[in-house]
């Protein structure tokens, strides 16, 4: 009998195992689908909004192309789809989640997570969509500058050629 409990005992612990690994799941999942729906176009191009209407048996120039025929058919192929532009408020949210996460469970995020969120408003960061990167200085004081284009807060970090994370380094020891 106090075999079996022993061997119950040891079977959750090795090198494979991993504490909080369902938090760490979770943050994943977040993350990824964060940066998923801040990285859709945030534009909707005449061309598509006629693709639209056509593919829907009307006339591109007809009004009623443009506009939402409600002949009382709830099916989910006539309900108006939802613009890119209506995910970032989502994107934010998921953003905020991950962060309520790692700290609800006292983990720790990645440097390179924390610098690809918006400290102010939780936008993932996507540079060209949702944030603007750049890099000034010269060539002792290099800099990028990140500006959030929602709350247009700058994230400054200075670059360093021979300067290497903690997280990045071999002896640091983290799980790949």
């Amino acid at each position: 009998m106090a075999k079996g409990s022993k061997d119950r005992k040891d079977r959750g612990r090795g090198a494979g195992c991993l504490p909080n690994r369902e938090a760490f799941e979770r943050m994943n999942f977040l993350l990824q689908s964060a940066q998923f729906y801040a990285s859709l176009p945030t534009t909707t191009t005449p061309a598509a909004v006629a693709t639209t209407a056509t593919a829907k048996g009307n006339e591109p120039n007809e009004p009623s192309a443009l506009v939402n025929d409600s002949s009382g058919d709830s099916s989910s192929s006539d309900a108006p789809p939802q613009t890119p532009a209506m995910m970032m408020p989502l994107a934010r949210f998921y953003a905020k989640e991950m962060r309520l996460v790692s700290r609800k469970s006292v983990l720790r995020m990645s440097p390179h997570i924390k610098r690809s969120i918006c400290k102010v408003c939780l936008t993932p960061l996507v540079p060209g969509i949702s944030s603007m990167t750049r890099v000034k200085g010269q060539k002792r004081s290099r800099r990028v500058i990140t500006t959030c284009n929602y709350c247009q807060t700058q994230a400054r970090l200075f670059v360093n050629d021979d300067h290497v994370l903690f997280v990045d380094r071999p002896e640091h020891g983290t799980i790949s």
